[in-house]
């Protein structure tokens, strides 16, 4: 009895995962208004009733796409350490090891978001979600997206000798992780201009390289 409720179990998971990684593609190409439920069903090659069942909808897939989304990317921040230091600690900090941190945090957050492969379709799903919010843009927000920009605007503070929470502070932090997004919306334009058909790993890494540094640039450098 209990064998086949674990392989009732496992067969769900797999259900639930095959709308998960076919809703990230369909969710990123055209929306979630812009996808049927019998096109994410077909695509993900289940019966159509697994949706309501599963997720209670096509909103509830959604959902989903979102959270995994953005624990992939919490836990692609996390693995770094940045994260995890206090803005006391960073106060103390020296601005060497400031930098040293902040070149290490853009460059990571670059790679998490421009790589080839499964994490385009997550920026452009970021990036819908950055453009036309749904009542999901909080899991996004909270998860990964405030954590960095309160970390970049820790060392941007500290550099600066200000507070964290000064306007300009959060601009100048908003500035810098902007630049990793501004490859992603514009990812055509750099395609076109530097004549590649598509952003490979060798590309992604020379970017992130570019960036970190100029993030260093942007953070104010100069001073005590």
């Amino acid at each position: 009895m209990s064998s086949r409720i674990e392989s009732q179990s496992k067969s769900s998971e797999i259900t639930r995962a095959k709308l998960i990684d076919a809703g990230l593609k369909l969710f990123a190409e055209f929306g979630m208004d812009g996808v049927r439920t019998r096109t994410l069903a077909e695509a993900a090659g289940v019966n159509q009733a697994a949706i309501p069942y599963h997720f209670g909808g096509k909103e509830g897939v959604y959902a989903a796409v979102l959270e995994e989304t953005a624990r992939e990317i919490a836990d692609g921040l996390a693995s770094t350490g940045l994260l995890q230091i206090s803005a006391a600690e960073i106060e103390t900090m020296s601005r060497a090891l400031c930098l040293e941190n902040l070149r290490a945090l853009i460059r990571a957050f670059t790679l998490l978001i421009l790589s080839p492969g499964r994490s385009t379709d997550r920026t452009i799903l970021i990036v819908r979600e950055q453009l036309r919010p749904t009542e999901n843009f909080d899991l996004l927000f909270r998860s990964f997206i405030e954590p960095i920009h309160k970390a970049v605007s820790s060392i941007v503070a500290r550099l600066n000798n200000h507070r964290a929470d000064d306007g300009t502070i959060i601009i100048r932090a908003h500035a810098i992780i902007g630049q990793v997004l501004a490859f992603a919306v514009a990812q055509q334009s750099y395609l076109l201009r530097s004549g590649s058909s598509e952003m490979s790993l060798e590309n992604v890494e020379e970017i992130a390289n570019v960036i970190s540094e100029m993030a260093v640039i942007s953070a104010g450098s100069s001073g005590n």
